[in-house]
């Protein structure tokens, strides 16, 4: 159905200031980037003579309007012309992209754009560095995913990569894993409805329209779409890492698992965080706790971190209860039965063969830190040489498991790494299924091997914080 919008009083219509007869839809979005094109293959222009300047034609099954005779008749007159342009539309639809990719073969540094490095770890030099800009690499085609993997040898007969990684070659895959573009450039310029709110704004209100320029872009970059793009593990044996940075706290989850030095691999196995309130299922006896960690450090040689020394003294009481007695329940006692927070993690060096479990006891509403490394005084002793001193911290905060690289303000030298796999898929499913996806923040680091990949954000503008510069100001206050 094609109708066309008429001003009327108290009536909510869209303009645009510099789009002149465009039809634009309601439902779904389309980008604005090359928007004649990209719309040209799906909406008609306007009939010469039945439309007024800058007056947008909707068209939408989903609207319902008042039909009067005017309507009809221009719903007739697309009609009879549907066969008149449709040669035209076929031609332009097929062409657009084979124009754009030779318009942006080179880099506009004006224009956003990710710089992605990628060098062995521990070496100031940079081995290759690729652009991604109107999502994809310059230099290849169009793609949804780009693909980085292994440098191509001298049998393979295609290279099938975007980014290649020059080290490592016996640990990395053809496909090792995957950077998706969904929501990257081309949906950031997608005009939704709160830009054509936006844009009309300035249409019909005498206020807005004086507003300065850089008032206006200053808005603008609030209410537009944020491009983000998201990288995953295509299944790999060896996995890909993302690094985690000493200055920014990142969230725990269960069945996560964590690569610190060089072959040193820890698992979270089981956690509690926060308070559930599940009266049934509720055991008020503390008695009971104190047993399930008995019994996990008398099967397991699980180690207790994080209790006080009455607790200590009331888990100790219950081991000797259990060996002395020989003490055996019919019924197995788990601690995620009882309310405490806890973490359960595992450790496991393939050099060694040297497994571990750890247990890390917290209140709530109560912040705990348990420190991890080489040091005497780190709470996890793990003496490996490729380990730092002070290698990472687990901390409890707000109800919440976290995990930070090093202490204070050093890092650790081999770094703490987050596996984009989680820790039962890869040990109990035959073939390997694609990770979940990870954003791409700026700064972000990806160790794949030996490989470090680094992505910097170029002209993204102030993502962390938008303030209100002098110049923003100033021109709010000259505004009459």
């Amino acid at each position: 159905m094609s109708y066309q919008l008429q001003p009327k009083p108290l009536q909510l219509f869209y303009y645009l200031p510099y789009i002149h007869q465009l039809a634009i839809p309601m439902v779904p979005q389309y980008p604005i980037c090359n928007f004649p094109q990209q719309m040209s293959s799906i909406y008609y222009p306007a009939v010469p003579g039945t439309s007024q300047d800058n007056c947008i034609v909707i068209e939408d099954d989903n609207i319902q309007p008042p039909l009067n005779q005017i309507h009809s008749m221009m719903i007739q007159s697309y009609t009879n012309r549907e066969s008149i342009v449709l040669q035209d539309q076929v031609m332009q639809q097929e062409q657009p992209i084979e124009k754009l990719t030779h318009q942006t073969d080179n880099l506009n540094e004006n224009e956003p754009h990710i710089r992605i490095s990628i060098y062995k770890q521990h070496s100031s030099q940079t081995d290759s560095e690729f652009i991604l800009q109107n999502d994809r690499i310059l230099g290849s085609n169009y793609k949804k995913e780009i693909i980085i993997g292994r440098k191509r040898q001298q049998e393979d007969k295609q290279d099938s990569c975007d980014i290649y990684l020059p080290h490592g070659d016996k640990n990395v895959e053809k496909v090792h894993c995957k950077i998706l573009t969904d929501k990257g450039f081309t949906f950031s310029n997608t005009l939704t409805k709160p830009l054509i709110l936006f844009f009309s704004l300035f249409r019909n209100n005498p206020h807005a329209s004086k507003l300065p320029f850089q008032v206006i872009k200053h808005i603008y970059s609030f209410i537009k779409n944020k491009p983000q793009f998201y990288i995953c593990d295509n299944g790999t044996r060896n996995g890909t890492f993302m690094k985690i940075k000493k200055d920014k706290l990142r969230k725990i989850e269960q069945e996560n698992t964590y690569l610190i030095g060089a072959d040193t691999f820890f698992h979270v196995l089981e956690m509690k965080s926060q308070l559930k309130q599940n009266k049934s299922k509720k055991v008020k006896d503390q008695n009971y706790f104190y047993n399930a960690l008995a019994k996990e450090h008398i099967r397991k040689g699980a180690k207790i971190h994080g209790l006080t020394l009455e607790e200590t003294d009331m888990l100790n009481i219950t081991l000797n209860e259990i060996k002395t007695t020989k003490q055996k329940q019919r019924t197995s006692q788990k601690l995620s039965q009882y309310d405490r927070p806890y973490l359960k993690i595992s450790f496991d060096n393939q050099a060694i063969h040297q497994i571990q479990t750890h247990i890390f006891v917290a209140n709530y509403n109560q912040e705990s830190i348990y420190k991890i490394g080489r040091s005497q005084e780190c709470d996890v002793l793990v003496n490996i040489n490729t380990v730092s001193r002070r290698q990472a911290q687990i901390i409890y905060k707000n109800n919440e498991w976290f995990i930070h690289d090093g202490e204070g303000l050093r890092e650790s030298a081999n770094g703490t790494w987050q596996s984009f796999q989680n820790f039962t898929n890869k040990n109990h499913e035959k073939k390997q299924q694609q990770s979940r996806p990870q954003l791409i923040e700026d700064q972000m680091e990806i160790k794949i091997s030996e490989n470090i990949v680094k992505f910097d954000f170029v002209n993204f503008g102030t993502t962390k914080k938008r303030k209100l510069n002098k110049v923003l100001i100033q021109d709010l206050l000259n505004l009459q």
